[in-house]
C-alpha cells in the first residue's frame, strides 16, 4: 500500500502559489523537479491533481505519496541551532496570545544571529526553543497548533534592539501577525518608549533631539559606531525624570527607529548613556561601574503601545526593570517615585513566564 504524508495549509501558507510554497518547502530541489512532481500526480492537493500556479487555501490538504516523500523530502520543520535547541531562557514573558509574543530581554543576548550566523543561543533560537516545549506539553491543547512552526515559518522579530539594551521585543507567531506588525512600524503606528540614564544634563526638561544620522562600515564590512550631522531623518522626543548629581534619568520616545539612535542622540547633546563603551567616555563608565555597579549600557525599552493586528485590541506593554538597573538607580541615589508611574507599577509585580537562569 503507497504510504502518504500530509499536510494541512494554515494561515502562514494560505495564499501562495504552490511552486513557490513547495520551493521554499522543498530547498535542496531543483524548480524542474517540483514541476515534475505536481505534474506525475506524487503531490496532490484535497487528492486531486493540482497547477504548479495555483493559490493555496486555508484548510486544504497538501498530500505527498511515497516516492515524493523518499526521494526529495526533507523540510526542517522546526528551526533549531547547531547543537540543538536552546537550554537558556534570558527572558520574560510580558503579552503572549496564539499569534503574538511579547519578551522582556535580558541584557547581553543578541537577538538574532549575524550575517555570518556564529551566534548561538540568540533570543529567537531561545524563544524558539521555548514555544517548542509549550507546544509539546499534553495540557497545551490547541496551542499545539499555533506554535508549531509551519513548513515555511517559523517564529519571527518583529524590531531589534542592542545585545546591551534590555527591555521589550516582539515576537510573531504567525506569518499574517509578523507582517502585519512589521508595516506598522515601518509607517510608524507602534509606540516605542525607553528609560535611559545619562551623563550630564539634557538641554531642558522635556525636548526633541532632531539630528540626522550616518551608518558606515568598515573594509570588511563590519559596522562602525554611526555618526550625527548626516544621514538619515533621526527624531527622539525626550523627558526628564530626574537628576542627582552628574546623573540623569531620561524618558525617550523613538519617532523613528535608526540603528544606535538614542546612543547615537544622547552623546550629541553631551549627555552620553552611562556606561556606553562606544559613545561613552572611559572615566564616566569607570565611575559608574565602580560607584553604581553597572556593568552594561543603562538602556532599557520599557514600553510598546500597539494595535493588536488580528484582534484589534490596544495592547499597552511594559517591560520592568532588570535587576542590575534598579540597584543602579539606588546607588545613585534615585528612589522609585523618580520613575514613571507605568513603569514603577510594573517593576513591583511578579514577573511571568521565563526568566533568566
Amino acid at each position: 500500500m503507497t504510504r502518504a504524508r500530509t499536510i494541512t495549509i494554515g494561515e502562514n501558507e494560505a495564499g501562495q502559489r504552490l511552486d513557490r510554497f513547495l520551493r521554499k518547502l522543498l530547498t535542496d530541489v531543483s524548480l524542474s523537479a517540483i514541476y515534475r512532481l505536481v505534474r506525475t500526480r506524487q503531490v496532490v492537493l484535497n487528492g486531486r491533481k493540482a497547477r504548479p500556479e495555483q493559490r493555496l487555501e486555508l484548510g486544504q490538504v497538501l498530500t505527498f505519496f511515497e516516492a515524493a516523500e523518499e526521494k526529495h523530502l526533507q523540510p526542517k520543520l522546526r528551526r533549531e541551532p547547531p547543537g540543538g535547541r536552546s537550554s537558556r531562557r534570558d527572558f520574560r514573558v510580558v503579552f503572549e496570545d496564539p499569534s503574538l509574543l511579547a519578551v522582556n530581554k535580558a541584557p547581553g543576548v543578541l537577538v538574532h544571529a549575524g550575517d555570518r550566523g556564529t551566534e548561538r543561543d540568540t533570543l529567537i533560537d531561545q524563544v524558539t526553543a521555548w514555544l517548542l516545549e509549550q507546544s509539546e506539553r499534553p495540557e497545551a491543547g490547541n496551542l499545539r497548533e499555533f506554535v508549531k512552526p509551519s513548513p515555511t515559518f517559523a517564529p519571527s522579530l518583529v524590531h531589534r534592539i542592542d545585545r546591551q539594551t534590555s527591555g521589550i521585543v516582539l515576537i510573531g507567531k504567525t506569518l499574517p501577525v509578523t507582517q502585519a506588525l512589521a508595516s506598522a512600524i515601518k509607517h510608524r503606528e507602534i509606540a516605542k518608549s525607553y528609560v535611559a540614564l545619562a551623563v550630564g544634563g539634557l538641554p531642558q526638561r522635556e525636548g526633541t533631539i532632531a539630528v540626522p544620522i550616518a551608518r558606515h562600515e568598515d573594509a570588511k564590512g563590519r559596522r562602525r559606531k554611526v555618526e550625527t550631522g548626516h544621514g538619515q531623518r533621526a527624531v527622539t522626543n525626550y523627558r526628564v525624570l530626574s537628576q542627582r548629581g552628574q546623573y540623569t534619568l531620561v524618558e525617550l520616545d523613538l519617532v523613528t527607529g535608526r540603528t544606535h539612535q538614542i546612543r547615537a542622540h544622547l552623546a550629541h547633546v553631551g549627555a552620553p548613556l552611562a556606561g556606553d563603551d562606544e559613545y561613552g567616555s572611559r572615566e564616566h563608565n569607570r565611575h559608574a561601574t565602580q560607584r553604581l555597579g553597572l556593568s552594561r549600557q543603562f538602556l532599557h525599552a520599557a514600553r510598546v503601545q500597539l494595535t493588536h493586528p488580528q484582534s484589534g485590541e490596544a495592547l499597552d506593554l511594559v517591560a520592568p526593570l532588570w535587576p542590575d538597573l534598579q540597584e543602579c538607580l539606588r546607588r545613585a541615589g534615585f528612589a522609585p517615585d523618580d520613575l514613571p508611574s507605568w513603569l514603577r507599577d510594573a517593576t513591583d509585580q511578579p514577573p511571568k513566564g521565563s526568566h533568566r537562569e
